[in-house]
């Protein structure tokens, strides 16, 4: 939504200065402060986005999640299933200050193949890959404690990596 408002101020802070009129020219003063917030917002939001990967297809789960070079928590889950709404949201905070792991969400009503070759049986299901290999899991809602546990396992596990 913030590149949308960044780009609907863009075109107007272009025409506004291009036109070169002296009452126009105030109007840019007006704009450009609003448009460097808004990109400056985006940019700044831009960097926590891209750990929160959605995916729709095997195709992306191999791009995204095999082929990652951080470790990857992927969360099964469903709109309708309660604990997911609690979940996805905890563990999103929780990762959220940390460059070194990507989160994986994926909807199990859209992605059945990737349910199936996962083995899937209930929601919200938590895989933890590194490599392309699943290095831990967890079913069900669990306390801070243990999304916390995992992540730290993954975060000393890729810091000894390296």
């Amino acid at each position: 939504m913030l590149k949308i408002a960044a780009e609907g101020l863009a075109p107007r802070l272009v025409a506004c200065c291009s036109i070169g009129a002296t009452s126009a020219h105030s109007g840019c003063h007006r704009v450009a402060p609003q448009a460097a917030k808004a990109t400056q917002k985006y940019l700044s939001q831009s960097q926590h986005l891209h750990k929160k990967l959605v995916i729709k297809d095997h195709y992306e789960f191999d791009q995204k999640v095999i082929n990652s070079d951080n470790p990857v928590i992927v969360n099964f889950h469903a709109e309708w299933c309660d604990p997911c709404k609690i979940l996805t949201p905890k563990m999103l905070e929780l990762l959220e200050n940390s460059n070194e792991i990507d989160v994986a969400i994926i909807d199990v009503e859209t992605n059945l193949d990737l349910v199936e070759t996962f083995e899937v049986k209930a929601v919200p299901a938590v895989l933890a890959f590194r490599n392309g290999v699943v290095v831990d899991k967890f079913i069900g809602l669990v306390d801070a404690n243990s999304i916390e546990t995992l992540i730290d396992k993954l975060k000393r596990k890729q810091q000894q990596k390296q």
